[in-house]
């Protein structure tokens, strides 16, 4: 304690725990810090014992008065002083004596090494975890927010509810002031104020818009981040950066509007052709997302709204959806393509035409010398050959049987009995000719002449 108790820094203590929870408790008691783990007690301010000392004391309990529990000793059982030299002399006549004193062993008895290097292994790990935790629990204690700021935020009607959530629905994830609706100069005190405001406005039980939890959870996540000093400190960085860069365009702006205003005067100066070189520079116009892609396609003949009877007309899908999103270059880049594949495509049937008429003229001039100076093939004349050959006598004699006047009936033949009712197959040689070159030739067939 310091200034007769004005004041109280806490920097000289060691545990990293104790400093923690007497700074939140110092900050949720709204002592004013300065500087380093130093807290004042603020003007007209109640002391801080008179607030905290109640529940102190309810917490102390009063010291246990310990009774002397111990067995009282009959005279006979406890041996003269005369007797006690004896006694330690022999210990194990002792024990054997049961009548004799015995030893008592006040207290527990102490526990074995094991188990203390495992109580101290333990409690250094507690006091690990505990660190741990102190060190993850890095928000703020808020606390309630002020009667006024309550009362305000009641005062709002339905509309200003809804407004205020589409504002921060609306808002980008990565900007945490537009979502709270502050600059970076605001004091962190106004800063709270607003917090209290729009969490009581945007409150899922106090609003009935239906994204109440989405700002709600929005917008505790951005005032989280504004009370991280890391994080906001980068954020304060990304935005001035942002700041400095549109500085710069304005700036650079207006060099190039005087350098084109001194040319047109007919002057020069060092430095204007660089910058009038990157003004005559003509960037790429590019087309926005929504002339490029399209949303997602329906399902065919699915409506918006309930029918009660069928369409007349069968619907469709969209097809080909890239005449509507092409841009002028690819749509006569595809023009190209389409006229090398139509191209190619003309270019192989006039070949395969050509080709056609070659092998039809070629046929033709065989067929006329065929039929001048071949008028039967090989095949016919060899089937004329065999037609006109005369048979042999000795099987036109072998006509009658050998069994006949040797016995009354037809003898049994195994040869010729099993194969009895079966039909004799007479082959066609003009048939047989006919069908395999008609099978064995295709759609397609092709005369290759030499």
């Amino acid at each position: 304690m310091i200034d007769d108790g004005q004041a109280v820094d806490i920097r000289g203590l060691s545990e990293r725990s104790l400093v923690k929870h007497l700074r939140r408790l110092f900050i949720s008691l709204n002592l004013k810090e300065k500087g380093d783990l130093v807290f004042l007690l603020r003007d007209k301010a109640s002391p801080t014992l008179d607030v905290v000392g109640p529940i102190i004391r309810s917490h102390l309990q009063p010291p246990k008065e310990f009774d002397n529990l111990g067995p009282q000793t009959d005279s006979h059982s406890v041996p003269p002083d005369s007797e006690c030299g004896h006694v330690a002399d022999n210990v194990d006549d002792t024990k054997k004596d049961s009548i004799g004193p015995r030893r008592r062993v006040i207290g527990p008895e102490m526990p074995s090494a094991e188990l203390l290097a495992a109580a101290a292994k333990l409690t250094e790990a507690e006091a690990e975890l505990r660190d741990a935790e102190l060190d993850g629990d890095t928000e703020l204690f808020i606390g309630p927010p002020p009667p006024a700021v309550v009362k305000e935020a009641e005062s709002a009607n339905e509309a200003e509810r809804f407004e205020e959530i589409t504002r921060i629905i609306g808002a980008e994830e990565d900007s945490p002031y537009d979502i709270l609706g502050v600059n970076k100069n605001m004091s962190p005190e106004n800063m709270k104020k607003r917090y209290w405001k729009l969490s009581l406005i945007v409150h899922p039980d106090k609003c009935s818009h239906p994204q109440a939890h989405q700002a709600f959870v929005k917008l505790n996540k951005a005032f989280k981040d504004l009370q991280d000093p890391d994080k906001r400190k980068a954020l304060d960085d990304k935005i001035k950066l942002k700041e400095e860069q549109e500085a710069f365009q304005v700036e650079l702006k207006a060099m190039r509007e005087a350098a084109q205003w001194r040319r047109l005067q007919g002057i020069s100066m060092e430095g204007d052709d660089i910058l009038l070189a990157e003004m005559d520079a003509k960037v790429e116009q590019k087309r926005d997302e929504w002339m490029t892609t399209l949303p997602p396609e329906r399902k065919p003949g699915m409506t918006m709204h309930s029918t009660t009877r069928f369409s007349k007309s069968s619907k469709e899908g969209r097809g080909d959806t890239s005449a509507w999103t092409d841009t002028p270059s690819e749509r006569a880049q595809k023009a190209k393509m389409n006229y090398l594949e139509a191209y190619n495509e003309a270019a192989a049937l006039a070949s395969n035409e050509q080709e056609k008429k070659r092998v039809n003229a070629d046929a033709e001039l065989v067929d006329q010398y065929n039929k001048a100076k071949r008028s039967k093939s090989l095949v016919e004349k060899h089937q004329d050959s065999l037609t006109k050959r005369p048979k042999k006598k000795g099987k036109q004699e072998s006509a009658k049987e050998e069994w006949e006047g040797n016995h009354p009936w037809k003898p049994w033949d195994r040869e010729k009995d099993l194969t009895a009712g079966r039909q004799n197959v007479k082959l066609d040689a003009d048939n047989m000719a006919q069908g395999l070159s008609s099978r064995f030739s295709s759609g397609s067939f092709q005369r290759n002449f030499l």
